[in-house]
């Protein structure tokens, strides 16, 4: 797959950008169904990646299950990874994939395409990994008791 990029840095670059939104849209389905004191609205969801993520992690933790551990870890992942997003995109990527951070104390860093077809898919997985803790874990654990067996059949056509 990087072969067709000959050293092209924007197309990758794109795609951490891309798979980096479907991931926060991720996040925001899972900020949407944790329980917490105010809901998951529209001004929260202006909240930067990060925010969204440290805030996600908090309400986890607050349910103190050792069945979300694997959340936990995948909303820690997250945090890596959308670190790494964010020292890219807000850098000056450059000829030769040189990395210029735009604070002044930082190092010179080199990025390849490699390198941002493989963040890119770190990203994707993640994302995916957020989806299944949050379908297979947290919302059977969030169900109310009985689960749907306690709700009313539908009958066709309605009497």
């Amino acid at each position: 797959m990087t072969g067709s990029y000959e050293g092209d840095l924007i197309r990758p670059l794109g795609l951490v950008t891309l798979y980096a939104a479907y991931a926060e849209g991720e996040i925001d389905e899972l900020l949407g169904v944790l329980p917490s004191e105010t809901p998951f609205g529209a001004s929260k969801r202006e909240w930067p990646v990060g925010r969204k993520l440290s805030y996600a992690l908090k309400l986890v933790r607050k349910l103190k299950s050792d069945q979300l551990s694997g959340l936990i870890s995948a909303l820690g992942e997250a945090q890596t990874l959308f670190s790494k997003r964010n020292f890219l995109v807000h850098s000056q990527i450059f000829a030769g994939g040189r990395v210029v951070s735009n604070r002044p104390d930082a190092s010179i860093q080199k990025v390849g395409v490699d390198d941002l077809v493989q963040l890119a898919e770190q990203i994707f997985a993640c994302k995916e990994q957020l989806w299944i803790h949050r379908s297979r874990c947290l919302m059977p654990m969030l169900a109310p008791p009985g689960g749907q067996d306690d709700a009313p059949k539908a009958t066709f056509p309605p009497r």
